[in-house]
């Protein structure tokens, strides 16, 4: 039997049955072709998650979980280029004969610990990392002069002075700490970190640094 279409045009059953059959294929076609879509978008998605993870790992000290010298070369590249930047360098003090007399492990226990105080006590545009073994740095951004450096110097030699037990052991901590001050918009990264060094090595006679770091008896 032959139905009527518009314009008194006969429309076959079977047509209308091919129709039929294209519609759902159609379909289909659109639903793969989102699928590919959206397989493509969990892809990229979970690429880019591996590399921000990789790029995370190669500036992180996997010990103390501190930036590393590639986050601090990172930092201050992008730091601002007006005003004054600062850079500190430490390392502790006795910190060879406490590894020699109580092991690595005991060592690296109190280089987290000394790492936590240091990421307690930085504040905004302050970055503290691990250089290597017991040395540190902490970029210091945007200061107001050279003395307000140094008093934040002391002021992070405190809090790592706090640290006063490490898995349930006594210890001293102390820590010489140097600071260069540079203007921002000239500034070199290598050239304050040598400079710091050299005050580093200054600050470790003076008698505000002249404790030795070594777990007090029980």
């Amino acid at each position: 039997m032959a139905l009527m279409t518009s314009g008194n045009e006969t429309a076959r059953p079977e047509a209308l049955a091919g129709a039929g059959r294209a519609l759902p294929r159609m379909e289909a076609k659109t639903m793969l072709a989102q699928l590919a879509l959206s397989v493509t978008s969990v892809s990229t998605i979970a690429t880019a998650g591996c590399a921000w993870r990789l790029s995370r790992r190669l500036r992180t000290d996997p010990l103390t979980g501190l930036g590393n010298r590639t986050a601090l070369e990172l930092a201050f590249r992008r730091r601002a280029k007006h005003g004054l930047v600062a850079v500190a360098v430490g390392d502790m003090n006795g910190f060879k004969a406490l590894n020699d007399t109580h092991g690595h492990r005991f060592g690296d226990r109190v280089l987290i610990e000394t790492a936590h105080a240091l990421r307690r006590e930085t504040r905004r545009g302050e970055m503290p990392v691990r250089l290597h073994g017991d040395e540190f740095a902490v970029l210091l951004t945007n200061v107001a002069s050279a003395r307000t450096a140094e008093h934040r110097v002391r002021e992070l030699q405190a809090a790592i002075a706090s640290v006063t037990c490490v898995d349930g052991q006594p210890v001293e901590v102390a820590m010489a700490l140097g600071v260069m001050t540079a203007p921002a918009e000239t500034a070199d990264l290598g050239a304050l970190l040598g400079s710091a060094d050299d005050r580093m090595y200054g600050d470790k006679h003076t008698d505000h640094c002249s404790k030795v770091l070594i777990p007090q008896a029980q």
